[in-house]
């Protein structure tokens, strides 16, 4: 029972703390200029009839104060406060649009419009306001005012079934097609909302770009104008390789890239790597002259002999594998084989050249053509051809020896330069070519470089011998 009496008194309390406090009122005092009616929480609290006036209020309220031929002025309070207003004289905005039962809003409220005249007359803040129009049929159409104060300003908006569509190009392009026009770029023309294919020469990157024109009154494609470019890369030795983008091209050729700046390496083996950085603009060449790591003087062995590497007397060449032949004075052959071009004397091996399904047997050891076997003098081969049963022979080394038939005999060619190499027309590779095969007699020989026909001769392959052409200058 006691604690129900102390509950009570407790609740009769706290009662009277909140009555006491919700009776709480707060002092305003509101400065205007004379004659402005003073609202608050839309009760009217007096007029100005000097320069200001005093009232108290609960919190939180709403301050309104008007006065006939100026904008009204409206905040909210949260406490205690002394406002000073500056009441402005209204903006008109008078707009008339077209069809005239087009919707129009400004800054997102509808605004009421005369349909006989399509006009409508708003009073209106100073600032920047939003006015959008639509119709149905029409395409949206937003504009954007500034109203000064004061002012009175005339707007009319024409609604259109088409849409503007600016084209903005970095670059002038020619011959572009849109929608079955051929157009050139930058443009602005009027279309139908929908989607579009614009189709540019096909030396762009993107040379059909698709997009999609909005149900609106002007909307802005940004063309991509990213070209494609030749990019040459030539230089020696021939046969390096380019580093490009994460890509490695064998050298010389031409590649096609989209413009823009490359970094470029250039390397081979046992050369030291060029780098170099490409602004890709326009199509380009570059030329290189990679450094050796390593030389060696080439030298005649004696002066009863010459070298040839990859079919040419080289003053200098790099330590790698290069096709070795040494002739005579008389121009005879006397060997021939792969060295890294360091060679100090005649090699005392005897080379045994084998054309394609030729099968030799040395010992136990088979090999199969085409190839070249370094033996010494005196060395029993037993060989047959694949291709003829029966056909099983041994002969002992005495000298160089060629084991071929007439219809595949064996051909080396060379070009100081990497070249492209046409046989009787047909392309069997790039220099330099080591044992390729084909028949005896004569045959077309042409040299082709970036595209262009450099050399071309009539040779005649014989049996029997490895022969070697070279590019003629």
């Amino acid at each position: 029972m006691r604690k129900n009496v102390e509950f009570r008194s407790l609740f009769k309390l706290a009662f009277f703390i909140i009555a006491l406090f919700s009776e709480i009122t707060f002092s305003i005092t509101v400065y205007a200029p004379k004659g402005s009616m003073v609202y608050y929480n839309d009760k009217l609290m007096g007029v100005v009839q000097k320069d200001s006036i005093s009232f108290n209020a609960e919190f939180p309220g709403t301050l309104k104060v008007v006065k006939p031929g100026f904008v009204p002025f409206e905040k909210i309070l949260t406490e205690e406060a002394t406002v000073t207003v500056e009441l402005s004289l209204p903006s008109f905005l008078n707009v008339k649009v077209t069809p005239q039962n087009a919707r129009v809003s400004v800054d997102g409220q509808l605004v009421e419009v005369d349909t006989s005249s399509g006009t409508a007359r708003l009073q209106i803040n100073s600032g920047i306001h939003e006015i959008k129009a639509e119709a149905p049929g029409y395409v949206t159409k937003t504009v954007r005012v500034e109203i000064n104060p004061y002012e009175e300003k005339d707007l009319e908006i024409t609604l259109k079934k088409t849409v503007t569509l600016k084209l903005v190009s970095e670059k002038n392009i020619n011959n572009a097609i849109l929608g079955g026009m051929i157009i050139n770029l930058p443009s602005t023309i009027e279309v139908e909302p929908g989607k579009y294919k614009l189709y540019l020469p096909n030396t762009f990157l993107n040379s059909i770009q698709e997009f999609e024109v909005p149900f609106v009154d002007e909307y802005v494609y940004k063309v991509d104008s990213t070209q494609m470019f030749k990019l040459t890369i030539d230089g020696s030795p021939a046969g390096a390789y380019a580093w490009i983008s994460g890509q490695i091209w064998k050298l010389p050729t031409t590649i096609v890239l989209p413009e823009s700046s490359y970094d470029i390496r250039i390397f081979s083996q046992n050369y030291e790597d060029y780098k170099t950085k490409v602004e890709l603009r326009k199509d380009t060449k570059i030329f290189y002259n990679l450094k050796p790591k390593l030389e060696v003087a080439q030298r005649t062995i004696d002066d009863s002999f010459v070298i040839e590497y990859d079919g040419y007397v080289r003053d200098r060449v790099v330590v790698k594998p290069w096709f070795t032949t040494i002739k005579d004075n008389e121009g005879n052959i006397v060997w021939y084989g792969f060295s890294d071009g360091s060679l100090k004397a005649l090699p005392k091996t005897v080379p045994v050249l084998i054309s394609k399904d030729m099968i030799c047997m040395i010992g136990r050891t088979m090999f199969k053509g085409p190839t070249i076997l370094q033996v010494t003098l005196g060395t029993n081969i037993l060989f047959y051809d694949n291709r003829r049963a029966g056909s099983e022979e041994k002969i002992q080394v005495e000298g160089l020896t060629v084991i071929d038939t007439e219809d595949r005999v064996l051909v080396n060619v060379y070009s100081k330069d990497v070249c492209e190499v046409y046989w009787d027309d047909e392309f069997i590779g790039n220099t330099p070519i080591y044992f390729f095969v084909t028949s005896a007699g004569k045959h077309k020989l042409t040299f082709v470089r970036n595209g262009l026909k450099v050399n071309e001769q009539i040779v005649e392959a014989k049996q029997g011998q490895l022969n070697e052409f070279r590019q003629s200058f």
